[in-house]
């Protein structure tokens, strides 16, 4: 058996944990934060299918009816588009920091060790092997380093450069966001819709949502700037002029974060090393949400790592964890990660007339989530959309570079190695971040 050294109290690096504990490696968590006050005091959708496949028992409390989203255009005449619920999404809505606190209780019970209070500073490097992570000025090593420390890893932003792995997001590629829930106005009743995502008046540098629940308005502020406390009270009274049920008593959050909003890491395995989770940047790009895909990644983690009889934890035996999560999540995120990479260059009237002219639509916004439209007809759908904006060239410009990209990835897709091997992996990875880097502007590739 092995000693595994987790970075962070993340979903999958605990699913990790209690799974590898399980089957009798000494595993230890080390998280920065205080026990019990691990995640952000914030409820979210989860689908219940990624903690079925992770083979974790779902308790009843956790189970909610779905939140049907909607995207409200700035104009009043033009429609509103709700996106339906998914055939087989079985939804839960949990309360983050308590649904973590579950999940690192299953991960003790089974004998995974975890340590607060933790500063996590970087890895400790030997050779071209990860050999373990330096905690509050400590050199802790182990056979294993899983990085689950989120989106600004200080594991993964002190690795070399040719281990390929992705140090730091690019400009648009991390969203900068304000939680917070607010005391409901007596006796003013719900909005029409319960789940409202709205435009802001600058495109999609930005947005805003506001949640109606029975006793609270949950009211989230996103923009790709970083965002203060000036655009917090502007937007809080933007969201106030749709919400007349929302009152200014702040119940609880009030707190800023980042989420990753951009492809999966090229290379998240090195001799000694995972990444998962945000620390890989498996979020969900449309949704803004990776719990369910790092759920299920650490699974096919703790899987991998079950068939390295010797534990030897080279990159040959971790790269099978990466081909299974392209597989079955990756290239999926990717396809929509091309998509989202022309929105922030956007303006308010171009999404306007997305939604005035029946460009996207309910229908298409689920099956587009959902990975059930096959890649094979992706640019046949992006070509009538196209036909729809004859009289609108800006914006069938914007439309024609996503059927360009998408043309791109196609022939970039095949190349991912089949078989470990260090020439064939930094091919890989320069042909996949070089695709990526030439679909943002130069401005933002700057920052």
């Amino acid at each position: 058996m092995a000693d595994i050294t987790i970075a962070g109290a993340g979903h999958g690096g605990v699913i990790a944990a209690m799974l590898l504990a399980k089957a009798g490696h000494n595993v230890t968590v080390y998280e920065k934060n205080g026990k019990g006050e691990v995640g952000l005091e914030q409820k979210d959708s989860l689908d219940e299918t990624a903690l079925e496949y992770a083979g974790v028992e779902v308790p009843e409390k956790f189970r909610a009816p779905g939140n049907v989203i909607t995207f409200i255009p700035l104009e009043d005449d033009v429609a509103p588009v709700t996106l339906p619920s998914s055939p087989g999404y079985k939804n839960m809505t949990v309360d983050r920091r308590e649904f973590i606190s579950y999940l690192i209780s299953l991960a003790e019970a089974e004998g995974a060790k975890f340590v607060y209070n933790s500063l996590i500073e970087g890895p400790v490097l030997l050779g071209s092997r990860v050999a373990g992570i330096i905690v509050n000025g400590e050199k802790i090593y182990s056979d294993l380093v899983i990085d689950s420390a989120g989106i600004h890893s200080p594991v993964r932003m002190g690795l070399p450069i040719y281990m390929h792995v992705d140090r730091q997001p690019a400009y648009y590629d991390c969203l900068h966001t304000y939680r917070a829930y607010f005391d409901r106005v007596p006796g003013v009743p719900d909005p029409e819709t319960t789940y409202n995502i709205y435009v802001k008046e600058d495109g999609t540098n930005g947005f805003r949502w506001a949640i109606t629940e029975k006793d609270k308005v949950d009211v989230l502020l996103a923009r790709f700037p970083q965002i203060d406390y000036s655009d917090v009270a502007q937007g809080l009274y933007a969201v106030s002029e749709y919400n007349p049920h929302m009152d200014r008593n702040l119940l609880r959050g009030g707190h800023f974060a980042d989420i990753p909003i951009r492809q999966p890491l090229a290379v998240m395995v090195a001799d000694g090393y995972a990444a998962v989770g945000d620390s890989a940047f498996m979020t969900d790009p449309l949704k803004g949400s990776g719990m369910a895909y790092s759920i299920k990644a650490g699974k096919m983690l703790a899987d991998c790592i079950a068939e390295d009889d010797d534990c030897k934890f080279n990159t040959d035996y971790l790269w099978e964890y990466q081909k299974r999560f392209y597989k079955e999540i990756g290239f999926n995120a990717c396809r929509l990660a091309v998509f989202k990479s022309v929105l922030p260059y956007m303006t308010a009237e171009e999404v306007n007339e997305m939604f005035k002219r029946g460009i996207t639509s309910s229908d298409e916004l689920l099956r587009l989530a959902s990975g059930e439209i096959p890649k094979s007809k992706l640019l046949g759908l992006a070509r009538e959309k196209l036909r729809l904006m004859d009289d609108v060239p800006q914006f069938k410009a914007h439309l024609s570079s996503i059927i360009k990209r998408l043309g791109r990835f196609t022939s970039i897709e095949p190349t991912m190695p089949s078989k470990y091997s260090e020439d064939s992996i930094e091919k890989w990875a320069l042909k996949y971040n070089k695709f990526y880097d030439s679909i943002r502007k130069q401005e933002d590739l700057d920052e």
